[in-house]
């Protein structure tokens, strides 16, 4: 049952049984469409949308659930293998969208850094020292920091100002090679060093065609189908258990 109807008045709860209506309607309709095209959905594929959704280790405990996933995968399916290419945009219409948005694609200075967390400032000031008299940092780092990149040599994944909590941005008054000095943040004293840095740039729409395609391809397709929905009940044969309904109500 569905949770809106609980407690709401009566007009509420029949404009939440007509829009659940209607999604059942459609959804069968297009079912109905899909079978005699003869689109299927086998029971693997089921499997691996369920694990791609749940995780390599979900179990399904309720076998009405697979049966609801193997339907919205095949309604899904006919819409594409019909829309998809009604879906093609001139390439006018993707070079305008990138002109348009060409500011979100642009891709910000990043830094390349190490660094290693400790819970103790004075034991964090000693491997500061250590680092500047020319020790390992990577080592200093699996040894000694507590932060999760601690086994990777305390290598983070490259990033912007802004991005992480404030004190990351501190890697960027560094230059490639140093060492900061300790420095204190709620999850301890850091010490950071600054591999490299990444240069700001602006994708070309050559770069960035394929991902804009995608895109305003996924748009249009939710457009039409729509319009394909509307299209096959207008067509279908629909019958109504009105004494259905009013257990629904």
């Amino acid at each position: 049952v569905d949770h809106r109807l609980e407690g709401a008045p009566d007009s509420d709860r029949d404009d939440v049984v007509t829009e659940e209506l209607n999604r059942l309607v459609s959804a069968q309709v297009a079912l109905n469409h899909a079978a005699k095209t003869g689109v299927e959905v086998t029971d693997g594929e089921v499997e691996a949308r369920l694990r791609e959704l749940h995780g390599e280790d979900w179990q399904d405990e309720d076998p009405r659930y697979r049966d609801a996933v193997r339907r919205e995968m095949i309604v899904d399916r006919v819409a594409l293998l019909e829309l998809a290419p009604r879906t093609k945009l001139p390439e006018s219409a993707l070079q305008a969208y990138f002109d348009e948005h060409k500011a979100e694609y642009a891709q910000p200075e990043r830094v390349r850094v190490r660094q290693i967390v400790i819970e103790d400032r004075s034991k964090a000031d000693a491997l500061q020292a250590q680092l500047a008299q020319g020790a390992d940092f990577a080592a200093l780092a699996r040894a000694n920091s507590i932060a999760p990149e601690a086994p990777d040599g305390g290598e983070l994944p490259p990033f912007a100002r802004g991005e992480l909590p404030e004190a990351f941005d501190r890697a960027f008054e560094l230059e490639p090679g140093q060492v900061s000095a300790v420095i204190e943040s709620p999850y301890g004293f850091h010490v950071f060093l600054l591999e490299s840095v990444i240069p700001a740039r602006e994708p070309s729409f050559e770069e960035m065609r394929g991902k804009i395609e995608a895109e305003l391809g996924q748009r249009h397709l939710e457009e039409l189908r729509g319009e394909w929905l509307r299209s096959l009940r207008k067509n279908a044969e629909i019958q109504t258990n009105e004494s259905f309904l009013e257990t629904l109500r």
